[in-house]
């Protein structure tokens, strides 16, 4: 009897387990259904869900460098279009084809008839084609500042570089001139060339409160004169500093660094990504209300290699193909869901910059602007000498056109 009462209960024992297990399969079963059917839960997939692109702007403001577009499209039907620019060579790109670009040349060329009425003050100094020339712009960067949700920068005369006040008297004309259509200082760059006088001349518009942006910007000294300075953006560009060095192989690229003869050589290293390197942790160490704009960007590798800088301005078709290439972004392979994971790691960080050491000779300014110039080095003064000369160009292939229109000629 005894072996009978402990085989059944071993029997119950038995069974309670299976009954255990059971319960235990069902409720994993119908745990595994309340997952499927639930909202937050991710099938796995090995398609990725975003773009090189996204993860590009998730680090850094992607800005299109390109504010006309052909055949009557919109700025603002563009991908990465928050800001624009208004350029000489934007003018003259409109004036030029005036069929494909029908919707911006009657602002241009309204733009005399209104000098002609008004008569501003500022004729007698500037020249009425001067004056027409920056209601054209004026004109223009209005409806540009219409289709965009952030900043419209817009070009100082080039030919005045080397001149504070003539600086400083455009660009207040120009405020004026927006002003009188509804847009207003928070919504406008004023780009002006980063020579001494433009710096001293940003500096007395910042005090203002009229946002400058400082352009041909190609040496770090140039970058912390403007940042001293209260200067709102910096633009550096990256392809024309490398394009330099590989014209100059011998030129010393780090007056700070090991020579490159040293064994130490940084000679493959790029000029242009390292100056934006170094501009940006520069700028975010000491003078964190100043951005850092990149541009002259000849690939997608470039704007990956600066990932983190503050704006990065690209081509209509390295857009596309930052666009076009998946990323890591939204990946779910069963294991891992990367909702917010991007595959792209920020290459410039302010804790990056935080922890950069800086020389002495970068952070007690210029007093005159010899000093500032000795500074510069080779390369920031042949490519500043020379990209001014080719904006000072667009200049006056545009005065021709204005002239034509007021039935007058320039000397």
């Amino acid at each position: 009897g005894g072996t009978r009462a402990r085989a059944r209960a071993s029997l119950s024992s038995a069974s309670s387990l299976v009954g255990t297990w059971r319960r235990a399969r069902s409720g994993l079963v119908s745990s595994t259904c309340c997952a499927t059917a639930s909202p937050s839960y991710d099938a796995p997939s090995n398609i990725s869900g975003g773009t090189q692109l996204e993860s590009l702007s998730k680090l850094s403001e992607v800005v299109r460098n390109t504010v006309v577009l052909e055949e009557g499209g919109t700025f603002k039907d563009a991908t990465c279009s928050s800001a624009a620019a208004v350029t000489s060579r934007i003018l003259l790109k409109v004036l030029r084809n005036p069929v494909g670009l029908r919707q911006y040349e009657q602002p241009i060329k309204s733009a005399l008839a209104y000098i002609e009425q008004t008569q501003p003050k500022e004729k007698d100094s500037l020249g009425l084609v001067h004056c027409s020339l920056d209601k054209a712009m004026v004109n223009l960067g209005s409806m540009l500042a219409e289709q965009v949700d952030g900043r419209v920068s817009t070009e100082v005369d080039a030919r005045f570089a080397n001149d504070k006040d003539k600086i400083v008297e455009q660009v207040l004309y120009l405020s004026k001139l927006y002003e009188e259509v509804g847009v207003g200082n928070d919504r406008v760059l004023y780009r002006i060339p980063a020579t001494w006088d433009g710096i001293q001349a940003a500096k007395v518009l910042e005090a203002q409160g009229i946002q400058t942006l400082l352009t041909l910007v190609c040496s770090l000294t140039q970058c912390i004169a403007a940042a001293e300075a209260g200067v709102s953006v910096v633009q550096l560009y990256v392809g024309r500093v490398r394009d330099w060095y590989r014209k100059h192989p011998n030129a010393i690229r780090n007056p700070d660094g090991p020579r490159e003869d040293a064994g130490l050589s940084s000679f493959d290293a790029d000029p242009g990504r390292e100056l934006v390197s170094k501009c940006y942790n520069y700028l975010h160490k000491f003078y964190p209300k100043t951005k850092l704009m990149a541009g002259d960007i000849r690939s997608k590798e470039d704007a990956l290699s600066i990932a983190g800088c503050d704006y990065i301005v690209l081509r209509p078709q390295i857009i596309e193909e930052l666009q076009g290439t998946p990323s890591m972004l939204g990946y779910n392979d069963g294991l891992i869901a990367t909702k917010d994971y991007a595959d792209l790691m920020p290459e410039l960080s302010p804790e990056k910059a935080e922890a950069t050491k800086f020389s002495d000779r970068y952070t007690k300014g210029w007093g005159s602007e010899k000093e500032f110039m000795e500074s510069m080095g080779e390369c920031g003064r042949d490519l500043l000498q020379k990209s001014l000369q080719r904006y000072c160009d667009s200049f006056e292939q545009l005065e021709p056109y204005f002239s034509k229109i007021s039935g007058i000629r320039t000397n």
